[in-house]
């Protein structure tokens, strides 16, 4: 009997995450990509400047990264970069806001607000493993711990206009 064929159209991380899965399963897998080099949205290339490494469309993978499915993938050429500064956003006046891996160096660049951000983001990165967790499993099995993903839920269902009121610069 002939092996099962599959066709996945696409190399970002989830057409790379089905192919995975459906070569597991014993599947003859075949990945089509149109663009040059896999990944999808989360290629990064040196685009403009020598030395200087670009996201080609997302700017941040920290799911990615921290997901159980790619951790348990035997990855050979595939390296998560975590830059110096996660995040940065242009804001008026020529200023702007970014956003370091460590929560304590990002308070102390925002000044007045540096608690406020503390605040914030502590209990978050307290429960990091927690929330990850049940954010990645179907509703019913994923709120082992209620009550962190309900504190969790009560930040991340605000917009963006109401989060901001938190803060004076």
């Amino acid at each position: 009997m002939s092996k099962r064929q599959a066709i996945v159209v696409g190399s970002g991380p989830n057409g790379l995450a089905a192919a995975i899965e459906l070569a597991r399963a014993e599947f003859a897998v075949t990945v089509y990509e149109a663009a040059p080099t896999p990944g999808g949205g989360a290629r990064t290339l040196p685009l403009m400047q020598p030395g200087h490494l670009h996201d080609v469309c997302s700017a941040a993978h920290p799911i990615g990264a921290a997901s159980p499915f790619f951790a348990s993938v035997p990855w050979d050429d595939v390296e998560w970069i975590t830059p110096e500064v996660s995040v940065s956003h242009p804001l008026d006046g020529g200023n702007a806001v970014g956003v370091l891996r460590s929560v304590d160096e990002t308070a102390q660049l925002l000044g007045s607000d540096g608690s406020e951000y503390l605040k914030l983001m502590r209990p978050i990165v307290a429960e990091f493993a927690a929330i990850l967790s049940g954010s990645l499993q179907p509703l019913l099995e994923g709120w082992r711990r209620p009550v962190t993903m309900a504190r969790f839920g009560l930040v991340a269902v605000r917009s963006i206009a109401s989060l901001a009121k938190r803060f004076d610069t």
